[in-house]
């Protein structure tokens, strides 16, 4: 977060936490309009930054506040309960644990509770201390402070007396804070050590610490004795992160994967129970069952317990969204009420109703001998184990525990790991490995000594012992010689690399070296005599050499840090990055993707120069007209050229920010494709192993989430998403989570069958069957998204819009026909003009006022043919909590298997909704849209490619490219018309003439002397495209640039051909930039096409993948065709025009470019507008120095229609104050500037051209 320069959102105020929004240049909508959010708490802490006295907590005001209280509860016989909640990386760990040098709360705990039990401790009053440590992880509880624990899962019970425990966990009992201390640090090892062989995730456990504190109190007089006992259970969870990753939580657990089932139950749980203390539902079902947390910590969250909840947060702008979740979590938890009580004498009451359970069950078993009831036997000895336990005297489980201590170092020195409790602290003259592990609690825990011939692998035999994926029984030697330097042979076959690269051969290792072994074992190697050499040399080098910071150099950088854990590029993430980077190669597609986005990156920064020079150059050639003293006219070209000073800072922060926006999430793509492919080459590791045939790749999609208009803008749209492909069957599309999800499944099936007899043919039978590898039924797959903008609720005006449908490859991938119409509900004119915000200080005006809308979801058409079984929308309108699923229209008397390559779906779903005005909701109508998901299933049968040539393709291909520029097209009429006064002293319109050699429409007759005005009309056309454009007002009109043409022979008529309001340097523009897309894609398909065409063994993946090529290839090279040379009536730009126009209409259509881009919609309220559209597209013979600005004397209310007073005279032309001969025919041009609202606040600049001929007057 402080490599990126994030922005801090998070503030305390006392007991409040202070949630600012998120605001930059590039955010949509308006700032002031977001206000930031307080929540109030037991306690806030505020741990940025120790510099700042005033306000920073440390580990010890926290212990202080939450510690204390908690101590004093155990000391008194209640229950207590600390859990850390939160994403990973924000500080739970910390706060539960802490550092050697800044203790959390755990080891705080601990050191009190004996501190004070020793000052206490007298001959009326002893303490007695227990503890128990247990991780759950995917729903299997694992004991760590047992040996044996860590390899195996407990059982979760629930008995009639004793309540939900753990069967066989070890309560080891403790007489001091150092024994506490040496278990933790054992079972973390232990903890490192399982957690590294099966390749799992730390962040993805909860740890769960017990505490059991006996209270004995001796009534000397009398001899007898009474006992308090208080447990504390310190819980460390997952990251919440998971919890809220992707979309509804019900979705993912059916995955089959349980990994993040506890969080989303502990979720549950607590809002039934916030629900059930608010009194909203008193008997509302709390599904304590639902995970194995939940169940252990009934009594902690919901009953006999003093519980805390610790929610740590991240103060960057970057996880608003995971903050904000935290911070409403804690919000629900607070309003739990727990009714704790002290437990007095608990251990005499449970044994005696234990002894009363067994004699029952004795009895009952007599009676059922018959029967032989197991279930009655199991209960039994359930029941008698537990009483067993209990009436263990405390000398005895002394001895337990310290028999455990002995087996659990033998073991550890067993693997080859150093007892000592810290990597760091290890002997000066010795070389050693040390673990990387991307947890911080666990990296560099565990530390290896190499002896002079050290061997590795997972035998019994080797000196270090490892095991798990891709370690062989001997899998590598490591030699120290007598000159002291050491050498790495990799065994044949093995999987051993040292610095990111494979080895085969002998090498020589050095200071700092990164190794990885198999599939996850990442060492690191310290030489302290090395490091203390190159330490001394160091300090003679010259300063210069230690900037030097190239790849090759990482060694020398290795040997220049002081501390094993200082150095910090030496991180697992730096080795597991630098593993991945090299094996992706400079061939990649993945590595070709991430060069081209960085060099497309390159490019816009430098466009974005060229045009800003431009621009510079374009303001000066207008200073210098408007300073030359011939003309000194108001120029209409200058009101959208020119910028101001603020304009152009507000544009340098903004392009900063972006700049900086782009680089941020570059380095998270290349993090996520880096994950990406650790995943995919375990999960074909295990696929391989387990002869499943299927075969996984990464490849790159939109996100779901990116397709939806309401989510935040971010620079970089892809994402990594997995290739499933099985022998004979067709491929799948997974995301990232959902192969996370199963990977968990595979490892626990690849141990199983580790850990299985191979000639059981019932247990190969299963592992044949047992297949998170691929899914044989798919579920549904997404089409894409519909996005229904929300303005129209502003105005009573009916949305019908045939919505285009997005696919996750950014393409068109069909249409969903939407109404959307407001009922009933007023909204002030105020608000529709967006210029103030609304006042909503009276809280019950805001409950009365509600918004009643419609919306209808017709049809979707043009649907891809694969997706088309059983095609649903899902969407979810403003604050609903449910989504609303619409089902389509099922004709049982039709094949619902289209054969058509495009089809069509009908929902006819209509549904009103009504909402409560709010200033939120007021923003999400100018700024979001009502996002609708579609859904289809696969089409079962033929999945084979029908032939490039078939006709009804050719046809479907030709219908979308003509379906593709309408969607980008909008046909604009401008009407020009002359009004004279007549004799009642009204402006009306002159009499239009048609001419054969005139292309302008007709010839507008005018009367000499007369007062005049110019009408200029601009209406867009109805059907001729579905480019959302709007006009608002003119303006400003423009007249000048006289010309005057003589009607004589048959070359003149063909100069006069030109003389009309056509022009082609728009179409030009456009058509460079098309074909410079087109030819860039081109040469990129080129290029993978002969790559493939090259190689000598095709897979099934390359044939499909050549033929995809070839046939965008071939769609590519009509694309381009159709688009250079349309036919008539194609709807293309440039198309030879094919129509009849009506009176006064030019027959051919010229070309506007706007040349929008993304940016010119999403910064509208922070920048200037884009430049104005067709500016620069001037006719033949057009002079900016030859126009008059006229003034604007009336504007149309209802129409885009204004009149402009023009005096002929100031053109100083002969034949428009006299009059014109017979022969002549003058013209000039209108142009007239627009006011657009859509699809960009912008100006648009149009002309015509006009034909006039002044007669005498009669």
């Amino acid at each position: 977060e402080l490599d990126l320069h994030t922005k801090c959102v998070v503030d305390v105020d006392a007991n409040k936490v202070i949630l600012h929004p998120v605001n930059t240049n590039l955010s949509k909508g308006d700032g002031s309009r977001t206000h930031p959010k307080v929540f109030a708490y037991d306690h806030c802490f505020w741990s940025m930054d120790e510099s700042v006295k005033e306000k920073y907590a440390g580990q010890d005001v926290v212990f202080k506040c939450l510690g204390e209280n908690i101590l004093q509860n155990a000391f008194e016989g209640y229950n207590a309960c600390i859990f850390a909640y939160g994403q990973t990386g924000s500080g739970k760990s910390y706060t539960m644990m802490g550092t050697a040098d800044q203790p959390g709360l755990i080891p705080r705990l601990c050191s009190g509770l004996f501190e004070r039990a020793q000052k206490e401790e007298n001959e009326e009053q002893s303490f007695k201390v227990e503890v128990s440590y247990m991780e759950i992880y995917n729903e299997k509880v694992r004991d760590l402070l047992d040996p044996k624990g860590s390899r195996q899962s407990l059982k979760v019970r629930e008995h009639s007396v004793y309540g939900p425990y753990v069967d066989g966990l070890s309560k080891l009992a403790v007489a001091s804070y150092k024994d506490i201390e040496s278990l933790m640090s054992e079972g973390n090892k232990s903890r490192t050590v399982a957690a590294t062989n099966m390749n799992e995730e730390s962040s993805r456990s909860h740890a769960v610490f017990k505490i059991i504190l006996t209270h004995t109190l001796y009534d000397v007089q009398s001899g007898t004795s009474g006992e308090k006992v208080g447990k504390l259970s310190l819980v460390d969870l997952a990251g919440s992160e998971r919890a809220t990753k992707t979309g509804a939580a019900g979705d993912r657990l059916k995955e089959g994967s349980n990994i993040n089932k506890s969080l989303t139950t502990l979720g549950l749980v607590i809002s039934a129970l916030a629900d059930q203390a608010a009194g909203k539902n008193k008997n509302k079902f709390v599904p304590y069952r639902d995970s194995v947390l939940t169940w252990l910590l009934k009594d902690s969250l919901g009953g006999n317990s003093k519980t805390a909840m610790v929610a740590t947060v991240s103060p960057a702008a970057d996880n608003y969204d995971e903050t904000l979740s935290t911070l409403r979590y804690a919000d629900r938890a607070k309003n739990i009420v727990n009714h704790a009580v002290v437990n007095e004498d608990p251990n005499a009451r449970i044994i005696r109703e234990l002894r009363e359970e067994v004699e029952k069950l004795r009895e009952q078993l007599t009676k059922a001998e018959a029967m032989k009831s197991p279930e009655l036997k199991e209960r039994l000895e359930e029941s008698e184990k537990l009483i067993q336990e209990m009436t263990v005297t405390w000398e005895e489980k002394l001895r337990k525990t310290e028999e455990i201590a002995q087996e659990r170092q033998k073991q550890l020195e067993s693997l080859g790991i150093s007892l000592q409790s810290s990597g760091i602290k290890v002997g000066d003259n010795k070389c050693f490995l040390v673990n990387l592990n991307a947890d911080p609690a666990l990296n560099e825990l565990l530390v290896y000594y190499l002896k002079e011939h050290t061997l590795i692998g997972s035998d019994n035999s080797q000196d270090i012992q490892l095991c798990g994926m891709g370690i062989l029984p001997e899998h590598c030697i490591i030699d120290i010689t007598p000159e002291g330097q050491v050498m790495l042979t990799p065994q044949k076959n093995t999987r051993t690399f040292v610095n990111g690269s494979a080895v085969v051969c002998p090498i020589q290792l050095h200071h700092g070296d990164r190794i990885l072994w198999g599939n996850n074992h990442f060492f690191r190697l310290n030489l302290p005599k090395k490091k203390k050499k190159a330490e001394h040399e160091d300090e003679e080098r010259d300063s210069s050499m230690k900037c030097s910071n190239s790849v090759e150099q990482l060694d020398v950088d290795g040997d220049n840090s002081s501390e094993v854990s200082s150095e910090i590029n030496f991180s697992y993430e730096y080795a597991q990055m630098e593993v991945t980077m090299k094996a992706l190669g400079s061939n990649d597609p993945m590595q070709s993707i991430l060069q081209s986005l960085e060099q497309q990156h390159e490019e816009e920064k430098r466009s974005a120069l060229e045009r800003q020079r431009l621009m510079y150059e374009h303001e000066l050639e207008q200073l210098r007209r408007r300073l030359s003293p011939e003309k000194q006219h108001f120029r209409s070209m200058d009101r959208f050229s020119f910028h101001s000073p603020s304009a152009q800072q507000r544009l340098r922060q903004w392009a900063e920010e972006r700049e900086e926006m782009l680089t941020h999430s570059l380095r998270k793509l290349r993090e996520q494709i880096v994950k990406a492919n650790l995943y995919v080459r375990e999960a074909n590791f295990i696929g391989e192993e387990l002869d499943k045939r299927t075969e996984y790749k990464v490849t790159l999609q939109i996100p779901a989430s990116s397709l939806n208009a309401n989510s935040k803008r971010g620079a970089i749209l892809s994402e990594p998403a997995i290739q499933v492909r099985r022998k004979g069957k067709g491929k799948q599309i997974w995301s990232l989570e959902k192969l996370e999800n199963r990977l968990v499944d595979m490892r626990d099936l690849y141990q199983e069958w580790k850990d299985c007899e191979e000639d059981n043919p019932v247990v190969r039978a299963y592992f044949r069957r047992a297949d998170p590898f691929y899914d044989e039924q798919e579920n549904h797959s997404l089409i894409g998204v519909a996005n229904v903008f929300l303005e129209c609720l502003f105005y009573d005006v009916k949305l019908q819009y045939a919505v285009p449908i997005i696919n996750q490859k950014g393409e068109v991938s069909g249409r969903l026909h939407v109404e959307v119409v407001r009922v009933s509900g007023e909204i002030d004119d105020r608000l529709v003009g967006g210029e103030d915000s609304p006042d909503f200080s009276n809280e019950s005006d805001i409950q009365e006022r509600k918004l009643v809308c419609r919306i209808k979801i017709l049809q979707a058409t043009g649907l891809p043919q694969h997706l088309s079984n059983f095609v649903f929308c899902k969407y979810t309108f403003w604050d609903q909590v449910e989504p609303v699923i619409v089902a389509p229209e099922v004709d049982p008397s039709q094949s619902s298997i289209s054969k058509e390559p495009r089809c069509m779906v009908v929902f006819d779903h209509c549904n009103e909704v009504s909402v409560n005005i709010s200033e939120d909701f007021m923003e999400h109508l100018y700024d979001g849209a009502l996002a609708i998901e579609v859904y289809g299933h696969k089409q079962s049968g033929d999945r084979r490619n029908p032939a490039l040539w078939d006709l009804g393709i050719i046809q479907a291909k030709t219908r979308s490219l003509r379906d593709r520029w309408s969607e980008v097209t909008r046909k604009v009429e401008l009407w020009v018309q002359i009004l004279e006064l007549n004799e009642n002293g009204e402006y009306c319109p002159v009499e239009v003439t048609p001419a054969k050699d005139v292309s302008t429409g007709g010839i507008f007759q005018l009367r000499q002397g007369q007062s005049r005005r110019i009408q200029v009309e601009v209406k867009s056309v109805q059907e001729s495209g579905t480019l959302p454009l709007m006009e608002e007002s003119i303006l400003s009109v423009g007249i000048g640039c006289v010309q005057i043409k003589h009607v004589k022979s048959q070359n003149y008529q063909e100069e006069e051909d030109e003389m009309d309001s056509y022009q082609d340097r728009d179409l030009e523009r456009l058509r460079r930039k098309w074909l410079c897309a087109l030819t860039k894609r081109q040469e990129y398909l080129d290029q993978q096409l002969q790559k493939l065409v090259g190689k000598p063994d095709k897979t099934e993946d390359d044939a499909d993948r050549e033929a995809q090529l070839l046939e965008m290839r071939l769609t590519l090279t009509e694309e381009r065709n159709a688009v250079m040379v349309p036919s008539a009536g194609s709807g293309i730009p440039g198309a030879p025009a094919e129509w009849t126009p009506v009176a006064g209409m030019e027959t051919h259509i010229p070309v506007i470019f706007l040349d929008l881009n993304a940016d010119d919609f999403s910064s509208q309220d922070n920048l200037d507008d884009p430049e104005a559209g067709g500016w620069d597209a001037t006719l033949v013979a057009e002079e900016e120095e030859e126009f008059f600005e006229l003034q604007i004397v009336k504007h149309h209310d209802s129409e885009v229609k204004a009149e402009a007073s023009w005096d002929s005279t100031v053109h100083e032309c002969i034949q428009l104050s006299k009059g014109t001969a017979a022969d002549e025919r003058v013209y000039l041009i209108v142009r007239a500037t627009v006011q657009l609202s859509h699809p960009a606040e912008m100006q648009l600049v149009l002309r015509k051209r006009i034909c006039v001929n002044v007669y005498g007057r009669q």
